[in-house]
């Protein structure tokens, strides 16, 4: 199966190495490419493990003030978006667990993550939309941990190496995720998983725009 999910080369590697580095020397426009190219994807992902909005934008200030402040003894990542991410969500989870909106008396030892995939109404023409009610209540079953890997595989861009460090599982097990969550979609959109796939793609790539502003 094809992975259509890989992120743009603009948005990995050299790009944003050399951004990160002119960061590094004290560059202010460079600073303010990062922070643009990663604030709306920060505050979608953050939205979705707390309702609360301020706490969201309390850890993206601290994240980018973080940066500020040890920018010269910060090392050059491989990914700057996987090492955002990751850092992004250590700050917000420790606000989360001090505010104690993370009830300790959970089943799950992964926090809450609320996901739902939003379609596009065009996407099933005349068709009922029971098969949309059945794809979002299945989505509505997967657990917290699934929820944060497909979110992330289909609209961050990270590989399943990154996104099974950033949620704390191993890659073969976040790709076996996404791949099941898939099959399930599958059996109830038989007639139009090409068109399923596209729309992923297409959601993708809004997200990733973002990455681009």
């Amino acid at each position: 199966m094809p992975d259509l999910f890989q992120s743009d080369k603009k948005e990995s590697g050299s790009y944003w190495k050399d951004v990160w580095i002119r960061f590094k020397d004290g560059d202010v426009k460079a600073f303010e490419m990062i922070y643009g190219g990663h604030v709306d994807f920060l505050y979608s992902y953050g939205t979705k493990m707390t309702s609360d909005t301020e706490l969201v934008e309390d850890a993206i200030q601290d994240l980018f003030l973080y940066l500020l402040s040890r920018k010269d003894k910060l090392s050059v990542p491989d990914s700057l978006r996987f090492y955002i991410l990751k850092a992004f969500k250590r700050i917000l989870l420790e606000k989360i667990s001090k505010e104690k909106l993370w009830l300790k008396d959970r089943d799950s030892d992964f926090p809450p993550f609320d996901y739902s995939i939003e379609f596009d109404s065009s996407f099933f023409f005349n068709e009922k939309e029971k098969k949309i009610e059945l794809i979002e209540e299945l989505v509505k079953q997967l657990d917290s941990r699934k929820k944060e890997v497909i979110f992330l595989r289909f609209y961050s861009g990270l590989s399943y190496d990154d996104i099974g460090n950033i949620v704390g599982i191993q890659p073969s097990s976040a790709k076996k995720m996404v791949y099941r969550t898939i099959s399930s979609f599958r059996d109830i959109l038989k007639p139009k998983i090409a068109e399923l796939f596209l729309l992923f793609t297409r959601s993708s790539q809004k997200i990733s725009d973002q990455f681009k502003k």
